[in-house]
């Protein structure tokens, strides 16, 4: 399933790591691998990269990818055996480290307790357990249980309005960023992002000769108050909806999807839409419709790519889940529609806007971008068009950062010695690619930059026929 333009995002772990399970996902849709981090045990991620690149030899065309680092995540203290927290339980939130009971517990970050209002809601377990803050204090705060059920050590803890702007990135994070390098990922998730300051923290660990692709993942109330800043230093952006319901009201997490998946259009970044999209078939081999809707919606909302997570990663169903995703993307992309955008005057943004236009003018379906960083395709994605991009580039990571956008099937060539050549090279591509069948006679058009190989010189819109 190539040909389909939203790009799917396959969780891998107990369910998906083998090389016959990953070869799989791929002939059905996937075009990016994610590695969570927060589970993987690093002795198996190098033969899991292995794999996927023995895969991608194999299936022809690039595969992606991205390590998903943990962040600095807040989570409770080690507990007691057999606590069951019951509904009006009063439990006292401590600085000090101890072992949680039913009336007491920590945390791994201390700091945060001072940041506990009286009436914020503290979700503990994903949320399976609830609580409201009565008492605030710098050193304790006391919370009544709304919705027990066990506690288990280590369990996430989260609440409105907290904040871990001032950790910066964890021991494990730089361990686990030296490990994708030497790995050869190509692209890394950042997880808890607060500000800009997160990503050009992970940006310092790169090599000047690796720069893999940064994605900053949305997930806790302050990212989305710098949310301008930090896509301006990203490379990406992912709606992480799981962590996010949390740490917002979650009836508001449809109306940001919509916002953040916007803001990225203007900014030509790619936006992933991820978590609980096919939740049920972890378990079951049919999705249900409102999942089917959700993730409908979110193609419509105009997002780049669409995530799995546990679905893929532990489900009993990974495979069968990732050929729904692809159905529902391919029906769901005609309904798509096209964008405008203003403040075009920068020539490049002018010259990628009309390429759809041209396009459909003459009746064109496919759309040829020369492009050596991949930023000339993903402008021209931007604005959803229906044409089919394929993107040539002479430079192997691009293939990779190609695969989060829209519409764009990168694929390599030789470096461009000419106009002619160029030409030649698009003719090429065009009457001979895995993407799209043009008939003989039928045009298409290339965008292109003069003088070759410089980046951000998009400056022709050329017609051609197959």
């Amino acid at each position: 399933m190539y040909n389909k333009k939203v790009k799917i995002i396959a969780t891998i772990g107990p369910a998906s790591n083998s090389y016959h399970t990953l070869f799989e996902l791929a002939k059905e849709g996937v075009d990016i691998y994610r590695i969570n981090l927060s589970h993987q045990p690093h002795d198996e991620i190098v033969r899991l990269v292995s794999d996927m690149r023995k895969v991608e030899e194999k299936i022809g065309r690039p595969l992606t990818i991205m390590g998903d680092l943990a962040g600095p995540k807040i989570r409770i203290g080690k507990v007691d055996k057999n606590v069951v927290l019951k509904n009006n339980d009063k439990v006292e939130i401590i600085s000090k480290a101890v072992l949680g009971t039913s009336s007491k517990l920590s945390v791994n970050y201390p700091t945060i307790i001072g940041q506990l209002k009286k009436g914020a809601e503290i979700f503990v377990d994903d949320g399976k357990i609830r609580m409201v803050v009565e008492e605030e204090g710098k050193e304790k705060a006391v919370a009544k249980v709304v919705v027990g059920g066990p506690l288990v050590s280590f369990k996430g803890f989260y609440a409105q309005g907290l904040s871990l702007e001032n950790h910066g990135l964890t021991k494990k994070d730089r361990e686990d960023v030296a490990l994708m390098v030497k790995a050869g990922v190509d692209a890394l998730a950042v997880s808890f992002v607060q500000t800009e300051k997160d990503i050009e923290a992970v940006k310092k660990l790169l090599p000047n000769d690796k720069q893999l692709m940064i994605i900053a993942k949305i997930e806790t109330a302050k990212a989305i108050d710098n949310i301008e800043k930090i896509i301006a230093v990203s490379d990406g952006v992912m709606v992480a909806r799981g962590d996010l319901g949390l740490a917002v009201p979650m009836a508001e997490v449809p109306h940001l999807q919509k916002q953040l998946i916007e803001i990225c259009l203007k900014k030509a970044k790619p936006v992933i839409t991820a978590t609980q999209m096919l939740e049920s078939m972890t378990n079951n081999p049919l999705p249900t419709r409102a999942e089917v809707t959700d993730v409908a919606n979110a193609i419509l909302d105009g997002t780049d790519a669409v995530m799995l997570s546990g679905e893929t990663a532990m489900g009993k169903f990974p495979v069968e889940t990732v050929k729904m995703m692809a159905q529902i993307i391919t029906s769901a992309v005609p309904h798509v529609t096209r964008r405008e955008f203003d403040h075009e005057q920068a020539v490049g943004n002018a010259v990628s806007s009309n390429v759809g236009h041209v396009a459909d003018q003459i009746g064109a379906r496919l759309v040829v971008a020369f492009t050596h960083r991949g930023k000339a395709a993903s402008r021209i994605a931007r604005h959803r068009s229906q044409q089919s991009i394929i993107a040539l580039t002479p430079v192997k990571d691009t293939l990779y950062r190609l695969n989060f956008s829209w519409g764009v099937f990168p694929f390599e060539i030789n470096p461009t010695k000419g106009f002619m050549d160029m030409v030649d090279q698009a003719k090429n591509i065009a009457f001979k690619n895995p993407v799209i069948k043009l008939h003989k006679g039928e045009p298409f058009v290339i965008a292109a930059g003069m003088p070759f190989g410089q980046t951000g010189t998009t400056n022709m819109i050329l017609v051609e026929k197959v």
